[in-house]
């Protein structure tokens, strides 16, 4: 399961953010070698002029300031080596495919516990 959320402000120019939520999901997946079922990606928007950086607020997502919003949330049993390769590939896929520089990119991780997950139609138990 990891689960990666994403918001920016729209993009001045023609972005295919299926295409890109395509490309993550199997490139997460294959690096991580997790199987493709079990990750999600989703993508929201932030409506112009409500994503101030710096001060300053615009209304298209720039490539050097108002950095990407990211979001991982992963089970707890990744060790720190796993979490850190996840968010390196989270950013390098994004800057390869988006119109975005990798260092405006800002990416946090929250831990997901066994017991604490529902999924496929139950709380989900992992061994420690």
């Amino acid at each position: 399961m990891p689960l990666i959320r994403i918001k920016s402000l729209p993009f001045a120019q023609e972005v295919s953010i299926p295409a890109a939520l395509g490309v993550l999901s199997k490139t997460l997946a294959e690096t991580s070698e997790i199987d493709l079922k079990h990750v999600m990606v989703t993508w929201d928007y932030l409506p112009p002029h409500h994503y101030a950086h710096n001060g300053r607020v615009v209304d298209c997502q720039p490539d050097r300031t108002h950095p990407l919003l990211v979001h991982l949330v992963a089970p707890n049993f990744n060790t720190e080596e796993q979490v850190a390769t996840m968010l390196e590939v989270i950013a390098d896929t994004l800057a390869d495919i988006l119109p975005v520089a990798k260092e405006n990119i800002f990416i946090n991780f929250s831990p997901a516990y066994s017991d604490g997950i529902y999924d496929a139609g139950h709380v989900v138990e992992w061994d420690d």
